[in-house]
């Protein structure tokens, strides 16, 4: 996919953005912890009650929705190199999406050191906040802050991949075909 003389950058740039994703995402699976309060503490899974096993069931039954719904966004992949160089010989450039992927890609790696050093430097004081994957700090802590944010992360994850994959099926500018996921 690189240009001759820029394969190391490439691989680079490559092994940079997946290995951003590990924290990012561990960050954002304990703060979806805070929909499961008994699944929370050690306490919790030992206490083995059916409300356990029911959280824990809804646990597993959503991570695979979610896991199973990433493949809608194969369509976004160029398929062969061919392909990826018939891109690269039309020179389409977006000057939007460009800023869009370097601004996402700082705030996330802001936002999963800022709440990693949180938990971590300040265990004592803010490891306990649901917004950061505690339990709760008090027992009227509010958990619709933890919505907001799950919210946000999935209509960013679904939104972004709807607009380049879906919309233009939508607006008559591409053919839905089941070649598409293939």
């Amino acid at each position: 996919v690189s240009e001759p003389g820029f394969e190391a950058i490439t691989y680079a740039l490559i092994t940079t953005a997946n290995n951003a994703t590990i924290p990012l995402s561990i960050v954002i699976s304990y703060q979806f912890m805070a929909f499961f309060p008994d699944l929370n503490t050690q306490e919790g899974l030992a206490a083995d009650t059916p409300e356990v096993r029911r959280d824990m069931a809804l646990l597993i039954l959503i991570v695979e929705a979610v896991n199973l719904s990433s493949l809608f966004a194969l369509p976004m992949l160029v398929r062969q190199k061919k392909e990826a160089q018939a891109m690269m010989k039309e020179g389409k450039e977006s000057a939007f999406w460009a800023k869009f992927t370097i601004v996402s890609a700082l705030i996330f790696l802001l936002y999963s050191t800022v709440v990693t050093f949180l938990t971590v430097a300040g265990a004592d004081t803010f490891g306990c906040l649901k917004i950061l994957g505690g339990p709760g700090c008090t027992e009227d802590e509010s958990s619709i802050p933890v919505y907001i944010l799950m919210g946000a992360v999935f209509l960013y994850c679904y939104c972004v991949n709807f607009y380049h994959t879906f919309w233009p099926i939508i607006k008559g500018e591409r053919k839905f075909t089941c070649s598409t996921f293939f």
